[in-house]
């Protein structure tokens, strides 16, 4: 398995944009390729384009907004599009947001959560990489 077959959608808040940049890097660098509105344009048609790179990947990188982000409810929508998807949703606290500050939806409760204040971002994007699963590829055999 090549790291090569990972996808992962990086959902995040405007605030977090750079942490997701730098996050979004360093997994590129680990072989994962990266889709979320980092460096795409989807025109007129946004939610269509969300919608298919989410469908896309193999796996969510949810982080977590503070509860004061004005699109949270977006970021949620997104990880539970990607759950409805049967996709893993692997969510990290951002640094310098508190956790007790933060809360999730009781759908997404249960997720183990990386703290990017607890660890170094090198630390984190490795995490990821072994738990971001790789695509299932169908084998048809012949008769």
């Amino acid at each position: 398995m090549s790291e090569g077959d990972k996808r992962v959608f990086i959902s995040y808040a405007r605030e977090d944009r750079i942490f997701a940049h730098q996050l979004g890097e360093l997994l590129k660098q680990r072989g994962i390729s990266v889709a979320g509105d980092l460096d795409t344009a989807f025109g007129s048609d946004l939610s269509a384009g969300l919608r298919r790179q989410i469908e896309d990947a193999t796996a969510l990188v949810l982080l977590i907004p503070s509860q004061t982000t004005a699109n949270r409810n977006s970021i949620w929508f997104e990880a539970g599009a990607a759950k409805a998807l049967g996709k893993p949703v692997l969510a990290v606290l951002p640094p310098g947001r508190d956790a007790g500050s933060t809360e999730l939806p009781t759908d997404l409760a249960g997720l183990l959560v990386l703290d990017a204040d607890r660890r170094s971002l090198d630390s984190v994007a490795d995490t990821l990489v072994h738990a971001v699963p790789a695509e299932q590829r169908q084998i048809i055999a012949a008769d």
